[in-house]
This record gives structure tokens, sequence and C-alpha cells, in this order.
């Protein structure tokens, strides 16, 4: 039985979603990089790594990740009419660090369900376009990458209540998910 998300300690919520934002990068990256703007992909990196450092105690200045907040507010895409779909799985990348963000900076803040709905959100809109249908409703359908979606929630979740120290189970839960080199939606980076 899994703690709920309410329930658990801030740094654990805030590293949940550091989690998601992980599997959600190579979304982001294959977006900015479809628009010429690889740097992009790369400073969202630069400031998902920060959050890690943050979680793991290597970064301990918050001035950095303030400074980070209008920088990935100037990267955040803002759909419009002649956008292709890729503009809304980075958009939700960039709404998951954001989150990220703010519960560091302010520790009323807890936006972790919501993060938890966002991606799981983003991955039926996915399936909804390739499948060629109008929406996918997880409760009467069943997709592979929405099932991996949840089993990688999960996980996520467990790995936030390791008996371990909240170093190691940033760095080793940090580890796990580079390792897998394929976002939320399949897309992997070469």
């Amino acid at each position: 039985m899994t703690t709920p998300l309410a329930a658990r300690q801030h740094w654990q919520n805030i590293g949940f979603i550091c989690g998601l934002c992980e599997r959600h990068y190579p979304n982001f990256q294959l977006y900015s990089e479809s628009l010429g703007e690889p740097q992009q992909g790369q400073l969202y990196r630069k400031i998902l790594n920060k959050v890690w450092e943050y979680l793991a105690g290597q970064l301990t200045s918050l001035k950095n990740l303030e400074k980070s907040l209008p920088q990935l507010e100037e990267i955040t895409p803002q759909p419009g009419d002649a956008d292709s779909y890729g503009v809304y799985p980075a958009l939700d990348a960039c709404l998951l660090l954001t989150s990220a963000l703010q519960m560091i900076l302010d520790d009323s803040i807890d936006d972790s369900d919501t993060a938890a709905h966002l991606s799981r959100a983003t991955v039926a809109q996915f399936i909804a376009v390739i499948s060629g249908q109008e929406s996918f409703d997880p409760d009467t359908q069943q997709h592979e990458l929405y099932d991996a979606e949840l089993q990688m929630q999960q996980w996520l979740r467990e790995q936030m209540t390791q008996p371990a120290d909240t170093a190691t189970i940033i760095k080793e839960t940090r580890r796990a998910l580079r390792q897998l080199d394929c976002s939320n939606l399949g897309i992997t980076l070469e």
C-alpha cells in the first residue's frame, strides 16, 4: 500500500514532480529542435538538473532557482492556431517544471496531484491524436502508453518513500529515469 501524495513530505512531492519532468523532457527537447532552437531544450535540462541538485542537497542557494523561473517562462510555448501538436506536450513539460520550482520556493504550495493528472492527460491526449480519436477515456479504453504512465507514477511514488536518506533516493531515482531514455509518449532522443 502506498502513501497518498498529500501525506508525503514536501520534498517527496517535489521529487515526484521532478520525476515526471524527466519523463517529459524528451517531448520538450524534440519540440525545441523542431523549431530550430535546441538551446531551449538545453535550458530546460539545465533548470531540471538544478532542481534535482537542490533535492539531493547539492544546491543550497534558492537564488539560482528563483532566476530559473523567468528563464523557464521565456521558453514556455504559447500555443497558437498554426502550431503543430508538439506544442502541447512541450507546454505540459514546462508547466510541470514550473510547479516543481514554485513548490521549492514556496513550501505552502503542493501541486503534486495536479501534476500527476496533467502528466496522465498529456498521455491520454497523445493517444487520441495517434489513434485518430476525438478523445481517449482511460476508464473505458486501454492503451500501453497510458498503462506505462500509471506504472511510472506508481513507481515514482514508491521511490520517494524508500527507506534511505533523501540524497540517495533522489540520486537513484534520477539515474533510473535517465537510463530509460524515453519520454512518457514513447519519444526517444538520439
